[in-house]
């Protein structure tokens, strides 16, 4: 196997979507999918409670007419930051389309993710794609988003009285996985950084993350499951000198695309540090 250095920070907020395409469809008939990245200063134009006409560059078409949907808003503006939201009574979910230009790289967060135990949306923006939140009484009417400074975009933000569909199967499996990703960035740390132990025990807790990703790949029901396989690979056939596994690029190719299909479904992956208080 040939090792190369991550292609991806060591974050919690990681991003690709897929398992929740079918939720998109539930949503636009009854149910919902998801985008974010705080940044700058926006300058967004609330062009009107209804469906509203979107600016002529960047254009955002409107979420498709369903029995669900209260009311839908237009804003369009430039580069980041945040646009304040008019959400009507019964919304259990907030659905957002984006169109961006040039049609590059967002991210979007509705409210405070981490208090919520939701998660910021990312992605290449895609006007056919649904980014989807639900909607909670503690849940802050603000939609938070990152793109380049020069980027035009423009968003239609439909508000539903069905609740966000999340997988409650590929909640669980995100969360055992979670597991995994403590197990494996604690060994790097803890031999790495902080010293705390050698190359016997560093190989010890890998192996240890490596069996575990194993049963829960072979027990998968979810679209997790290539991915957890391709997880136990990596940390099963991992290079003989210890340290460093999370610095290795094998690694992020597969625990991005889990980390991107968790977000969407709203049950982030996260670490449970070892070390670093």
């Amino acid at each position: 196997m040939i090792w190369g250095d991550a292609g991806a920070p060591r974050t919690r907020r990681g991003a690709k979507a897929a398992v929740i395409a079918a939720a998109v469809v539930m949503l636009s008939a009854g149910c919902v999918s998801t985008v974010v990245e705080p940044a700058g200063e926006a300058r967004p134009t609330v062009e009107a409670p209804v469906v509203a006409p979107a600016p002529a560059s960047p254009t955002a078409e409107p979420a498709p007419a369903s029995p669900t949907v209260i009311a839908t808003q237009a804003f369009s503006g430039t580069g980041p930051g945040p646009v304040a939201l008019d959400v009507p009574a019964g919304t259990q979910s907030v659905l957002v389309q984006l169109t961006c230009d040039p049609a590059e790289r967002f991210t979007a967060e509705l409210g405070d993710s981490m208090m919520l135990g939701q998660a910021p949306q990312s992605g290449s923006c895609d006007p056919d794609r649904v980014l989807a939140w639900p909607w909670e009484a503690r849940s802050a009417p603000e939609l938070t988003l990152g793109l380049a400074p020069e980027a035009e975009w423009a968003a239609s933000v439909s508000y539903s009285s069905a609740p966000f569909p999340q997988d409650a199967a590929l909640a669980e499996e995100c969360e055992l996985f979670s597991g995994v990703y403590s197990q494996v960035t604690n060994a790097d740390e803890g031999y790495g950084f902080y010293a705390a132990f050698g190359a016997d025990e560093w190989n010890r807790r890998v192996d240890a993350a490596a069996d575990a990703a194993d049963t829960l790949a072979a027990s998968s029901t979810t679209t997790l499951a290539p991915y957890l396989r391709s997880i136990h690979t990596v940390l099963a056939e991992r290079s003989p000198i210890p340290g460093g596994m999370t610095e290795v690029q094998e690694f992020w190719d597969a625990q991005n695309p889990i980390a991107g299909i968790c977000a969407v479904n709203h049950s982030e992956v996260y670490v449970l540090a070892e070390f670093g208080g």
